[in-house]
């Protein structure tokens, strides 16, 4: 496990509200918590929207290094998948 984990989401307030809009703010944030807890081992993750309502989470061992593992969490009409 990483001693600490960085997280940084890179979306500006219209994205976010464009995804909680479409998605429903319980579903957003269960989707946004699950990707930004997954794996503790990496100490450093980037969240992105992807379009209106999916995301793409990074993984990296530290800021700046190779990526080590990506998630994209995909919406399904009425519920998120997460899909590596």
């Amino acid at each position: 496990m990483a001693e600490q984990r960085e997280v940084l989401i890179r979306m500006d307030s219209t994205q976010l509200t464009e995804i909680k809009e479409a998605v429903g703010p319980s579903h957003f944030y269960s989707a946004l918590g699950y990707l930004s807890q997954w794996n503790l081992t990496y100490g450093h993750v980037e969240i992105t929207q992807d379009d209106t309502t999916d995301m793409v989470a990074v993984y990296r061992k530290t800021r700046g290094g190779p990526v080590e593992y990506a998630i994209g969490a995909v919406w399904h009409d009425d519920h998120y998948g997460f899909h590596s």
